[in-house]
C-alpha cells in the first residue's frame, strides 16, 4: 500500500507545529503539559520522516554533504549504546533521552525532502521572529506573572534589566541578518527599521556573546557588501552608539559591571568556560571509545550514573559548575563524540562557505554567528534552537522549487496510478 502523497500546504503546516512542539507552542499560563508537547514532537516528527522517505524528493538531485550529515546522525544514535556498554543507565532510559536531538537533527532529512519553497521558509521563520518579540513583551509587560513559558523562581536583575528568555532568539538574529541584507540590496527604509528592531530585542536578550556576535558581524556584513555611502553612514551611526548613546543605558552600564565582577573573579582562578572546555573534551572523558562517539544524555533523575553526573557539575550539590550547554561544542563533544562533532562543524562550516545567491547572503553570516556562539553556549544542545539550525541549513542546501513543483509532481503521480 502506497504512501499518500502530502500537498505543499501540509507540508508546511507539519513543519510548523513541529517547531511550535519544539517550543511546547509557548506553554501559554503553564497549562500544556512538556509530556504532551514532547509526544506531539516525537509523533509528528515520526510521521514526516515516514512520509518522506517513501514520497519525498529524490537526494542524489541535492548537492548537500551526505557524508558529514550520515556522521552527525551516526554519532548521535551510537552515543546511546556507549551509555549503556559503559555507564548504570538502561537503554530505554538513555533512548528516550537522546529522542530530542534524534528527531531534531533528522529534520533536516526531513526538509530536503519535503523540498518546501525557500521563500516560504524564510517567510516562517521571520513570523517566529516576530512571535518571539511579541511574547517578550508580554510578558515583561505581565511580570512578575510569566503569560507564556514556565516562570522561574528567582530572576537575574543584575544586568539593569529583568532577564526573561525571548523564545527563538536565534531567529531574532535570522531577522537581524537579513533584513541587513534586504536592505543592501532594495535600500528601502522599512528594512532600516527591521533592523533596529531586531538588534533592540538582541540587546534586550542581555547575553553577551549574542549581542557581541551580532554586533561584529552585523557591521562586517555592512561594510563588506554595502556601497560607500552606507558604509560611512554605518560607521558613523556605529561610532555614536558606542562612544555616546549605549554607555549612558542601564543595560549596557549593567553588563560592563558583571564583566567586571566575573574578571575579578576569576583573576586568581581558571575561567569556568576554560575548565569547562577542558573537564568535556578531556578530563571527564570515560574511556577511548566515548571520546570518537560520545559519552551520552544523563536522564537525570532516572539513573545511578545521571545521578552521579549532576553531583560532579551542579553547584547545587557542590559541583564544579561545568555545564555541558555553557561551552557547546564541548559539551556536543561529550555527549555524542568526535564523528558526530566533525560531521555537524563539516555542516556548517560548508554551509557558511557555500556559494549563495545576492538575497541568501546573510545565510553565510548567521551560520558564522552559531559556529562562534556555540564556543560558549549551547544552541547547538537545545531541541527548540537544533530545529532553527537545520532549517537554515536547508534554505543553504536544499533545491530550489516553486509551488508548481508540487502540483506536476501531484499529476505525474495520479497519472502513474491510472496506468
Amino acid at each position: 500500500m502506497g504512501v499518500m502523497m502530502l500537498s505543499l500546504k501540509s507540508k508546511l503546516w507539519i513543519y510548523i507545529v513541529i517547531v511550535l512542539s519544539s517550543l511546547s507552542f509557548y506553554n501559554p499560563l503553564g497549562i500544556i503539559p512538556s509530556q504532551l508537547s514532547k509526544f506531539i514532537f516525537y509523533a509528528l516528527s515520526f510521521y514526516a520522516i515516514w512520509v518522506a522517505s517513501k514520497n519525498g524528493y529524490p537526494l542524489d538531485r541535492i548537492d548537500y554533504p551526505q557524508n558529514a550529515y550520515k556522521l552527525l546522525i551516526f554519532g548521535v544514535i551510537s552515543s546511546i549504546f556507549m551509555v549503556v556498554l559503559f555507564q548504570e543507565q538502561s537503554f530505554i532510559v538513555t533512548l528516550v533521552a537522546t529522542l530530542p536531538f534524534i528527531f531534531s537533527y533528522l529534520l533536516f532529512y526531513v526538509l530536503l525532502r519535503f523540498a518546501i519553497p525557500k521563500e516560504l521558509v524564510e517567510r516562517t521563520l521571520l513570523a517566529f521572529a516576530a512571535i518571539g518579540m511579541c511574547i517578550y513583551v508580554i510578558n515583561m509587560i505581565t511580570f512578575p506573572q510569566i503569560v507564556f513559558g514556565i516562570g522561574e523562581d528567582e530572576y537575574d536583575s543584575s544586568r539593569g534589566v529583568v532577564r526573561l528568555e525571548i523564545p527563538s532568539i536565534l531567529l531574532v538574529v535570522f531577522c537581524f541578518f537579513y533584513s541587513i541584507n534586504k536592505w543592501i540590496l532594495a535600500k528601502q527604509k522599512e528594512y532600516i527599521w527591521l533592523i533596529v528592531l531586531s538588534y533592540i530585542f538582541i540587546f534586550l536578550s542581555v547575553t553577551r556573546q549574542v549581542i557581541l556576535f551580532s554586533t561584529i558581524f552585523g557591521i562586517l556584513f555592512i561594510m563588506q557588501k554595502a556601497s560607500w555611502p552606507k558604509k560611512i553612514l554605518v560607521i558613523m551611526l556605529s561610532l555614536f552608539l558606542i562612544l555616546f548613546a549605549l554607555p549612558r543605558t542601564t543595560i549596557y552600564q549593567s553588563l560592563v559591571e558583571v564583566s567586571k565582577v566575573q574578571a575579578e573573579r576569576n583573576m586568581h582562578k581558571e575561567d569556568v568556560r576554560i575548565r569547562a572546555w577542558r573537564f568535556y573534551t578531556y578530563e571527564y572523558q570515560t574511556n577511548a571509545a566515548t571520546v570518537l562517539f560520545g559519552n551520552g544524555i544523563p536522564a537525570k533523575g532516572k539513573s545511578r550514573w545521571a545521578d552521579k553526573h549532576w553531583h560532579t557539575v551542579s553547584y547545587e550539590y557542590g559541583g564544579n559548575g561545568c555545564f555541558t550547554v555553557d561551552v557547546g561544542w564541548a559539551g556536543f563533544f561529550w555527549d555524542f563524540g568526535l564523528l558526530a562533532t566533525a560531521g555537524l562543524l563539516t555542516l556548517m562550516l560548508k554551509a557558511m562557505l557555500k556559494k549563495k545567491r545576492p538575497d541568501r547572503q546573510y545565510l553565510s553570516y548567521w551560520c558564522l554567528y552559531i559556529i562562534c556562539t556555540a564556543i560558549a553556549s549551547g544552541p547547538i544542545l537545545f531541541s527548540n534552537q537544533i530545529v532553527n539550525i537545520v532549517t537554515v541549513l536547508y534554505l543553504v542546501y536544499g533545491k530550489e522549487v516553486n509551488s508548481n513543483y508540487y502540483s506536476k509532481l501531484q499529476q505525474y503521480r495520479s497519472n502513474y496510478q491510472l496506468h
